[in-house]
């Protein structure tokens, strides 16, 4: 077992074993503010260094992302990374930004994999979910989530594309992304270290673990996406991820409006709206695909 660092390639660390295997890659810190994942891989890290844990076969390769917006402590510095994994850029992106940058390094990564698994935490989540689309679902469902999102690929042209999962998708890897729950519940660091560990048992990549059981997952399909375009953007009542919401139901207002749901969903992924731009996604609407 070989542990290097990417010469070319800032805060990636490669561990290399002689036997063939599938290549995976993981990430952290795509968004600066969501630490969870950056734990979970440095500790997979230390686990092999250290000796605790033995690579068997294949490879596996861990990013910090945005290294600039972790040390800053905020989501990004100037473009949302995980918006800017795509071959067409705008005259919006400034091409010489950090993150623009940043992207065109690690793109490389996405495009020689098998799996790839990207660590990302929420500001309002009251546990853990995955999101996968659904030739994965049936794979990930082994990392022990017990609910996932699917349907994002549906978007990936409009203002959510350019993000690692489908970057990755569409260049042959099979991949998912992991909110392990909320920024600010130090619980979500041993939920994406065990994700990790899962993935890797799953793959047979590392002994002493077993292959981990399918769970009965929940699994919502993401079928709008809500943009805040006013300021006065705010939820109706409580917003948590997966709340179902009543078809007819308001579930948000904006320019003076109540916006109501058509049938009966799921509240995905709520931003918080102070935190939010102008034309940047609030939240997503979900139906129930079934439990798998």
């Amino acid at each position: 077992m070989l542990i290097s660092r990417d010469p070319h390639v800032q805060s990636v660390v490669r561990i290399d074993c002689d036997a063939a295997g599938p290549r995976v890659v993981m990430f952290c810190g795509i968004h600066g503010d969501e630490v969870s994942g950056i734990h979970a891989i440095e500790k997979v890290l230390y686990d092999l260094f250290g000796g605790t844990r033995l690579l068997l076969r294949g490879s596996l390769t861990l990013a910090r992302a945005n290294e600039r917006a972790i040390a800053a402590e905020c989501r990004y510095v100037k473009h949302n990374m995980n918006r800017m994994f795509r071959e067409d850029y705008g005259p919006e992106i400034d091409r010489g930004s950090y993150e623009f940058q940043r992207t065109q390094e690690l793109k490389p990564l996405l495009e020689s994999c098998d799996y790839f698994l990207d660590f990302h935490s929420a500001p309002i989540a009251n546990e853990p979910f995955l999101v996968a689309e659904q030739d994965a679902v049936e794979f990930y469902r082994h990392l022990g989530i017990p609910k996932m999102m699917t349907g994002w690929s549906k978007f990936s042209s409009g203002t959510i594309g350019g993000d690692t999962e489908n970057y990755a998708n569409a260049r042959g890897a099979m991949s998912a992304t992991l909110e392990s729950g909320s920024h600010f519940d130090k619980s979500s660091n041993d939920v994406a270290y065990r994700a990790a560990i899962s993935l890797l048992s799953l793959l047979g990549m590392i002994g002493h673990d077993p292959r981990p059981a399918a769970v009965d997952a929940e699994i919502v399909e993401m079928y709008s996406v809500v943009t805040k375009e006013f300021d006065d953007f705010r939820y109706a009542g409580e917003a948590s991820n997966f709340k179902l919401l009543p078809k007819g139901q308001a579930f948000a207002h904006q320019n003076g409006q109540a916006m109501t749901v058509s049938e009966d969903s799921y509240l995905l992924i709520p931003m918080k709206p102070s935190d939010t731009k102008l034309h940047e996604e609030v939240c997503y609407l979900g139906r129930k695909v079934r439990r798998g």
